[in-house]
């Protein structure tokens, strides 16, 4: 790896996220959505949902590499 490919690689913006409901058949129309392969996939993390108060339904947040 050169030195250039390196840096590019420790950039703040070379990584993203998406928040999508936690459903199996949703996280993987986002993806696909979004062209975005399993090698770029750093973590798929479940998000709970809340009942009380500010009622939200359960999700996943998504963390993935940019192009």
């Amino acid at each position: 790896m050169t030195i250039a490919q390196h840096a590019a690689s420790n950039r703040a913006d070379a990584v993203s996220e998406f928040v999508t409901d936690a459903r199996i058949e949703a996280l993987n129309s986002a993806l696909s959505d979004r062209g975005i392969a399993a090698d770029r996939i750093i973590s798929i993390l479940p998000m709970t949902g809340q009942t009380l108060i500010n009622a939200a339904p359960a999700q996943f947040r998504v963390l993935y590499r940019l192009n």
